[in-house]
């Protein structure tokens, strides 16, 4: 088990490796000819004028957050376009209206009528195509900012050829877009997966759980770094779709340590998970509602996540401290905290940013989808343990069960399992062949030859029976030298078959192996033909036909 545990792991620092590999040597051809326009910038803030600006430095020349209702005009020349296919310039807006005019021309707007009646306006990276001219170029980018906090950082443009700046773009996120599509991928096979087993693996939901929660975090990672425009078309509902999976992840994640932990119904996990789950699912009703925005209620939704993490770690170490959880358990356990700090180390950076002490780094940004794959792979040993220990309890029950039910020395069916089996038939109606069989002679040489060669002649015996009978149907030993067959279904006609399958079985073995003669009578009864329909009825008809038989047989002799 450890060593498999530790391929798990080994198999978890591969996949980092090569996604990290991935996301620094995978350069795409062109990006040189991108153009990054950090400086050189003109800015207008709400009429102060800044001339040769960074873009990154403007936060620091305003000297705090924007405001609802700021009006920012960023302007810059631009070098000849006419060396770029379908020359292209991407900007970064955030809850505003914009346009761009190129040489003081206004070439495209967006969100105005938004602005005007009072609709939400998302964040989006804006892909404007240009003319080609063989001259430099004015461009001017008008924001009126229709949130408190739009803008924390101003990000540079980018102008290129389409392909390039597109290109640039999913470079510069490759992480996070194979993080994304490995969690969404994951997710369905996982969720399908889970639901296939549910129905004879009843502890299951926590799979089922967290294989949504993975979804639900790539979608919210693609539409966070404004990247789910490029998979699917969201028409402008991409900022939407990120707050709603944002806000999703709450009631999942309890959900997940609920079935993990077995406490979904106890009291003081309702206490936490009910009103957490409510906070969290409330901002998306607002938003659907018009009332406010979701936007707006992320502090309240943050500090609700973090009263989470709290009762995930607390859950964890009480877990540890009275080794109440499972191994399978414990691992998941340690994959939702592990997601829980790399959430927590991201609010601190983004509130950091948010005060202007620092941009967000980009192992700050990368940190989620990070603790998000650590999960994953917290998931898949959960669930292998899980399975292993399922299936090896599944399999010591089979053999109990076993030995509860087989014959000791022939190992088919014995008696108990014939009534159970019976009692079974018969609450479903049905009619079926009783065949009552009764060794010949085995008194005799257990008397003449000693029990070792009446044991091997019973042995035998249930060994022609099991051929003559396999596929058709229910065999057992019910005494001494006793056994009984059940016909039933399409094979309900066929006893004289079977019988005569077994006969022949058994002169084969006394051609071969003459020491012991083997032989049976037999007796058959249907059910239908004893009055109270019982199984006990038709044993007792076909037993009463068996010794008629067994009579003949010592007769003919």
């Amino acid at each position: 088990m450890f060593k498999r545990l530790l391929y798990l792991f080994i198999a978890f620092l591969v996949f980092l490796s090569l996604m990290g590999i991935g996301n620094y040597s995978l350069r795409p051809e062109g990006l040189s000819k991108v153009y990054v326009l950090n400086d050189g910038w003109n800015a207008r803030y709400n009429g102060t004028e800044y001339t040769d600006i960074k873009l990154s430095d403007l936060r620091e020349l305003i000297g705090s957050v924007t405001k609802k209702g700021d009006f920012i005009v960023l302007s810059r020349y631009i070098s000849s376009l006419k060396y770029h296919t379908a020359p292209t310039v991407m900007f970064e807006t955030r809850f505003s209206a914009w346009r761009i005019s190129y040489n003081g021309i206004p070439f495209v707007e967006s969100h105005y009528k938004n602005l005007q009646n009072g609709k939400f306006i998302g964040c989006e990276n804006n892909f404007i195509s240009l003319p080609a001219i063989d001259t430099r170029a004015l461009i001017t980018i008008e924001l009126k900012i229709n949130e408190d906090g739009a803008y924390n950082y101003f990000e540079p443009v980018i102008y290129g050829s389409y392909r390039d700046v597109l290109l640039y773009v999913v470079y510069n996120h490759l992480f996070v877009v194979m993080s994304s599509l490995f969690l969404i991928i994951f997710g369905l096979l996982f969720f399908f997966i889970s639901i296939g087993f549910k129905s004879t693996i009843t502890e299951v939901n926590t799979q089922i759980y967290s294989s949504l929660l993975y979804i639900t975090l790539g979608v919210w990672f693609l539409a966070q770094f404004k990247l789910f425009d490029m998979f699917l078309t969201t028409y402008n509902h991409q900022t939407e779709l990120e707050y709603i999976s944002l806000y999703l992840a709450v009631p999942l994640m309890y959900m997940v340590i609920g079935c993990t932990q077995n406490v979904i119904r106890q009291r003081l996990f309702v206490l936490f998970a009910l009103p957490g789950s409510i906070v969290a699912l409330l901002p998306i009703a607002l938003h659907l509602l018009n009332i406010g925005h979701m936007n707006q209620y992320l502090l309240l939704y943050q500090v609700d996540a973090l009263i989470l993490c709290a009762f995930m770690m607390a859950l964890l170490v009480i877990s540890i401290r009275k080794k109440k959880a499972a191994n399978s358990q414990m691992v998941q356990l340690i994959g939702q905290t592990v997601l829980a700090f790399s959430f927590i180390f991201n609010v601190i950076f983004y509130y950091m940013e948010l005060a202007g002490i620092s941009r967000q780094i980009m192992l700050s940004k990368k940190a989620v989808p990070m603790g998000a794959i650590c999960m994953v792979f917290a998931s898949l040993i959960n669930y292998y343990v899980y399975i292993s220990e399922t299936y090896a309890k599944k399999k010591e029950n089979e053999s109990l069960a076993h030995l509860a039910y087989a014959d000791g020395l022939t190992n088919i069916p014995n008696r108990s399992r014939y009534e159970k089996y019976l009692n079974d038939l018969n609450e479903s109606g049905e009619d079926y062949c009783i065949i009552s069989i009764d060794l010949n002679g085995l008194k005799s040489v257990n008397d003449n030859q000693g029990h070792l060669m009446g044991d091997k002649y019973l042995t035998d015996f249930s060994m022609a029976l099991e051929d003559a009978f396999r596929g058709k149907g229910f065999i057992a030993r019910i005494g001494g030298d006793e056994f009984v067959a059940i016909l039933r279904d399409k094979n309900i006609l066929n006893a004289d078959i079977c019988i005569d399958a077994l006969n022949k079985s058994l002169e084969d073995m006394n051609e071969k192996d003459p020491v012991i003669s083997r032989s049976a009578a037999v007796g058959c009864a249907y059910k239908h033909e004893t009055v109270t329909r019982s199984w006990n009825a038709a044993y007792l008809l076909a037993d009463m036909r068996m010794y008629e038989n067994k009579a003949k047989i010592k007769a003919g002799h």
